[in-house]
């Protein structure tokens, strides 16, 4: 196990294959596991650096309040711990909201950027989204939370098939968890608006979505496109929040043509 003492925190992150780094920066709610089905498939080109964010997973929990600014703040230095000066980042969800922010700092250390099931503005619809999850958990507490996440992040068929493993990570990640820095990321989700921002950014980018997403749909991934000149975009049929878990040879594929076009 990989961990690195940074200020306030300790980050756990995992290192694996070799190359040129691609950094992984999972969404809220989650952890470095969200990528184990695409990791496989990049490391055999790339090193993969996978890691926790703060008050996610094996990190530290630390108090709030956390911002965008907090976690791209955190990904900086773990860089700079581990001597890496420029790389690929592609980010989940709240993890593209985190490397958009980054990108508008610190648009030097990205070689290009994969956006998948991101956004880049707190719609309404996502705005209650967000408020109903931060309810839930002041009510219902972790388990609750997670059952409607799921319900957001993945497809009824997939929920149907892999029920007794979602029990599993369920209770896992329930041991791993922090409510109040959960509660935190959420109010830090909340505060997103990068979209008038985005018009300056020159980087190599590549959004995807999944044309049945309920959690950001396709609208999201439309909008961050038309906001960064000369990106891409990929939408993927009948996948939702989660097609990098559902699908993630799919999403491979999208990303390694993305890639070798650089």
């Amino acid at each position: 196990m990989n961990h690195t003492q940074l200020d306030d925190l300790t980050l756990y992150y995992q290192n694996r294959g070799t190359g040129y780094p691609i950094i992984l920066v999972h969404g809220l709610g989650s952890d470095h596991t969200v990528w184990e089905g695409l990791t496989p498939l990049l490391e055999k080109k790339y090193q993969v650096l996978s890691m926790d964010l703060r008050g996610h997973g094996r990190s530290s929990k630390t108090p709030g309040p956390y911002s965008m600014e907090l976690f791209s703040h955190d990904i900086t230095q773990l860089l700079e711990s581990l001597d890496i000066d420029q790389a690929h980042f592609m980010g989940h969800s709240m993890g593209g909201a985190i490397l958009q922010e980054l990108a508008l700092e610190h648009e030097d250390k990205i070689t290009s950027l994969t956006l998948i099931s991101s956004f880049a503005c707190v719609d309404s619809h996502l705005n209650l989204i967000f408020r109903e999850l931060l309810k839930i958990l002041n009510d219902e507490g972790y388990n609750a939370f997670f059952d409607r996440c799921l319900k957001l992040t993945n497809t009824p068929e997939f929920i149907e098939k892999n029920r007794e493993f979602f029990l599993e990570v369920r209770d896992l990640m329930r041991k791993t968890s922090s409510i109040p820095a959960l509660k935190d990321t959420i109010n830090a989700c909340l505060e997103v608006n990068f979209i008038d921002s985005l018009k300056g950014l020159k980087v190599p980018t590549l959004v995807i979505a999944g044309s049945e997403d309920v959690f950001t749909p396709p609208y999201h991934a439309k909008n961050i496109k038309n906001a960064i000149p000369n990106s891409k975009i990929e939408i993927i049929d009948c996948m939702g929040h989660n097609l990098l878990v559902e699908k993630p040879k799919s999403t491979y594929n999208c990303i390694s043509n993305f890639l070798k076009d650089l």
